[in-house]
């Protein structure tokens, strides 16, 4: 199945379940001072699981845009190392507000992932939360999933909380072993091998955890499920990386053919040039700019960042903003604002290029003179200021 089948049919199997389609959320967060950015599918119904608002609709299913770069959920330096960690990801998720609980989240899930989409049952474990008797005797009830196959985790894998204090509870994941020999697989390898891949994450928010840090239970209990599209358009494709699915490989085809690379070669660039630009991409589209401080500074790091890579490739013109339009043809039917926005995101991403070739050469130039001097080992604190203040040139480059 393609990125635009998975997603489609992940909205349409709920539909059918009586969900109702909410549109993604900006991922520039309008009435929520914590956050940067919108890190999670369930942010735009924070004020529910608050009890601040009543819902319009007691079930609800979306494909929520995500970034994560700053803050606790921050694997900045790990994307494009890695096959997995991005700054922009989309978050598919179905939601009960007061109305189903763990049976049906837990019984529509096996469903639509081994009759829907037909994944092998062989490579699906499931765990839960330690204590969540419930959970556990619902897995083997409404499932055919083999009792073996279930485990029992702690807090740290299988006990979702928001902060300190707030709504909370226990969650049950679905593992994918993606191995070659399914007669290796073992209980102790889901989540702690790369082996097992995390699909989705269903969240049985019935708790409150009060100041003093104990739990009370809320009046009404709620699921927030969230499955990351990348991932499982990955195990749908037969990919190993989420790099090689329809979503990231028209990009990383566009820049080979821009710097005349081979990807395979020399993955690490490519995939971080075709993650940062569709995170930029679509912030621009939601209203956020590059700047100095703030959310606008991580928008600069971002772009900074993958230009860096660029001239890892021989890319030292701006380049960038041509990728814009192929992003645009990859996502843009089910986002439609990257598409009315294209002119304004291509404009702001070619100016910002501009300025940092200018920043770039000036520092460089200086980063020379620092390290052609005799016998130095480490760049000191005193010349790494001046590289930042004096020539806007940042620490990580």
């Amino acid at each position: 199945m393609t990125s635009k089948e998975i997603r489609k049919s992940f909205v349409e199997f709920f539909e059918e379940k009586n969900h109702k389609f909410i549109r993604s959320s900006s991922v520039v967060p309008s009435d929520d001072p914590t956050l940067l950015f919108t890190n999670a599918g369930m942010n735009q119904f924070k004020p529910i699981f608050l009890d601040q608002i009543v819902p319009e609709d007691p079930r609800a299913v979306n494909s929520q845009k995500c970034i994560r770069v700053s803050g606790k959920h921050n694997d900045l330096e790990e994307v494009g190392v890695d096959t997995f960690h991005h700054t922009f990801f989309e978050m598919l998720g179905n939601w009960s507000f007061g109305d189903y609980y763990k049976k049906e989240a837990i019984q529509w899930a096996w469903e639509l992932f081994t009759e829907r989409w037909e994944l092998d049952k062989e490579r699906l474990w499931a765990t839960v939360y330690k204590d969540d008797d419930e959970a556990f005797n619902l897995w083997l009830e409404v499932t055919d999933i083999k009792p073996e196959r279930v485990i029992r985790c702690g807090k740290k894998d299988n006990f979702w909380e928001m902060g300190d204090t707030g709504p909370c509870g226990p969650c049950s994941e679905i593992h994918f072993y993606i191995g070659d020999d399914l007669e290796k697989q073992h209980a102790s390898g889901v989540n702690n091998s790369d082996m097992y891949w995390e699909l989705w994450n269903l969240v049985f928010i019935q708790n409150n955890r009060i100041e003093d840090g104990s739990l009370i239970e809320l009046p009404a209990k709620h699921v927030d499920t969230g499955a990351g599209l990348e991932r499982i358009a990955a195990v749908m494709q037969g990919k190993d990386s989420n790099y090689d699915t329809d979503l990231f490989q028209p990009i990383i085809l566009a820049i080979q053919e821009k710097a005349k690379s081979d990807y395979k070669i020399n993955p690490i660039p490519h995939r971080v040039i075709a993650d940062h630009i569709r995170m930029l991409c679509f912030s621009i589209a939601d209203g956020a700019l590059p700047s100095n401080e703030g959310r606008g500074y991580v928008l600069r790091r971002i772009l900074r960042r993958a230009s860096r890579f660029g001239r890892s490739l021989g890319l030292e013109e701006p380049f960038m903003f041509e990728l814009v339009q192929v992003l645009v043809e990859t996502m843009g039917d089910n986002f439609p604002e990257i598409n009315e926005k294209k002119n304004h995101i291509e404009k702001v991403i070619r100016a910002e290029e501009n300025s940092f070739n200018d920043t770039l050469d000036r520092g460089l130039n200086h980063f020379e003179k620092i390290i052609n001097q005799e016998d130095i080992v480490n760049i000191n604190g005193e010349d790494a200021f001046k590289l930042y203040d004096t020539y806007g040139f940042p620490f990580d480059l």
